[in-house]
């Protein structure tokens, strides 16, 4: 194997590693009638998340955003809040490459030889998880949660990104 296919190979393990998705979850309380919820606001914790503003905005904004083209507006007097939580965690991952160079010689009796080395590669990387429950402003209750789960880059902090995550997460609110 040379060692333009040796790097080709690495390229597209870092890409497969990258095209992540993020993963959805999402329940509800199924004896709550959500056509009774039609103006919401945001909990006042969600202004003490661990996050920086500019990010925390973007949150905001981009459920905001949902929300209001689902015909919900916000109020002073909610039915219901939002409340949002983030939540990291540290993780490692392992990559491992094999190379492996054959080669047969002779013509009339055939020998085969060949060499094999397996390189390994370990990947730090941040899982970040953001929560979104919905809560009945009037019993205190949870009626509705959703998270979404992806590796934390960069990239996905953009104002794109986010919305993107966000409309997964909020794809089963209300419950039909």
């Amino acid at each position: 194997m040379t060692n333009k296919t040796f790097f080709t190979s690495l390229i597209c393990i870092a890409i497969l590693f990258s095209c992540s998705s993020t993963k959805i979850l999402s329940d509800y309380d199924d004896s709550v009638n959500f056509k009774n919820y039609k103006t919401y606001n945001f909990s006042n914790e969600t202004d003490n998340l661990p996050i920086d503003d500019i990010i925390k905005n973007r949150l905001i904004n981009s459920i905001s955003s949902n929300l209001n083209n689902k015909g919900f507006v916000k109020s002073d007097n909610p039915d219901f809040l939002v409340d949002l939580d983030v939540k990291t965690k540290n993780k490692k991952d392992y990559s491992n490459t094999n190379v492996n160079v054959s080669t047969t010689f002779g013509k009339r009796w055939r020998f085969r030889t060949g060499v094999g080395k397996t390189f390994s590669k370990e990947i730090n990387y941040t899982e970040g998880t953001l929560l979104i429950n919905i809560i009945d402003n009037d019993k205190k209750q949870l009626i509705w949660k959703g998270s979404g789960t992806d590796v934390v880059k960069d990239k996905n902090l953009n104002n794109s990104s986010i919305s993107e995550a966000i409309n997964k997460i909020l794809s089963g609110f209300p419950p039909r």
